[in-house]
């Protein structure tokens, strides 16, 4: 009970008693930050490939400049969503496989 006190009077106090098996700090750091740059950068290939297919598909089927702009920024920013639409709905290779 004693010890059980002791480390958390050296808790509250800041400076922990406890056994230091911990990784330093930095090391953490760097590698959640590597961790979300890792994931950004993934996103933002992610979200840049469905703006890219939304692009070259609307070009071909003869939409209006400012509409394959507005079709473009809104497939960017809700990629997820546009993967499955444009696999199921859009289809474009779906008409000439025949």
């Amino acid at each position: 009970m004693q010890n059980y006190v002791t480390n958390v009077a050296a808790a509250v106090s800041g400076y922990e008693g406890f056994s230091s098996n911990h990784p330093d700090a930095t090391v953490l750091y760097r590698t959640s930050l590597l961790l979300v740059f890792v994931y950004m950068v993934y996103t933002l290939l992610f979200s840049y490939g469905a703006a890219r297919l939304s692009y070259n598909y609307n070009l071909n089927i003869g939409t209006s400049s400012g509409m394959t702009v507005l079709y473009v920024i809104l497939c960017f920013l809700f990629s997820g969503f546009y993967y499955p639409y444009y696999a199921i709905m859009l289809d474009p290779l779906g008409k000439r496989r025949k």
